[in-house]
């Protein structure tokens, strides 16, 4: 992992059972458009700039909800921007309704958002760099050239080819073998142990040395 203390999800919010069917009715949207997510801050590690030619470039049906905080630029007619959710459940009720969660950004140490979209069930579009191709595998998603607003379109193209609820399964249960808070501490509380004992392993031989 890239971080070196990778956080957990609590996949008992971020969950498949937050998914509805109104979130297209939300944004005006009939049936048959392609929505995918960003949830976050529109900072410029983010990359938004690639994110909104993406879909500038892709057009209808696709369109794209951002919810986060800080400024943007002018925003295409496929493109609806929403205040940032600091409820858990609210938030994890608009990453589920959505088809995917896509992300430009190039310098994520972790990419917490990413995990909170594959434990409620859905697939990740996202650029290939940071710690996001350590957490999104071809089962979970797809991933572009960094930094590339082709090549992310044409990923969040390639999705709408491919079983999305499939990609949506394997992520949930990706999450749910490695990403768990129970997991995750799992792993943290053996790597103080292997720590412990291995200052005792030390200390031991320091005391032989010094006996003999």
């Amino acid at each position: 992992m890239s971080c070196a203390s990778p956080r957990g999800v609590d996949a008992r919010v971020f969950h498949p059972c937050r998914r509805g069917s109104w979130l297209r009715g939300r944004l005006g949207l009939g049936s048959a458009a392609r929505v995918l997510v960003y949830a976050g801050r529109f900072s410029n590690e983010k990359n938004m700039p690639v994110l909104l030619r993406t879909f500038a470039a892709l057009g209808r049906p696709y369109h794209l909800l951002l919810i986060g905080g800080g400024r943007a630029a002018r925003l295409a007619p496929n493109v609806t921007r929403v205040p940032y959710r600091g409820d858990s459940v609210e938030l994890a009720c608009w990453l589920a309704s959505a088809d995917a969660l896509v992300h430009a950004g190039t310098l994520e140490t972790f990419g917490l958002v990413a995990l909170e979209a594959m434990a409620c069930g859905r697939p990740v579009v996202a650029a290939r760099a940071g710690a996001i191709p350590e957490l999104v595998d071809a089962r979970c998603g797809l991933l572009s050239e960094p930094g590339d607003s082709a090549s992310l379109a044409d990923a969040v193209a390639a999705l709408y080819e491919r079983d999305i609820e499939a990609f949506g399964a394997h992520a949930r249960a990706h999450v749910l073998r490695l990403f768990t808070w129970s997991r995750v501490l799992d792993r943290q509380l053996s790597v103080y142990r292997a720590l412990l004992a291995r200052e005792s392993t030390t200390v031991l031989e320091q005391q032989l040395a010094h006996a003999g």
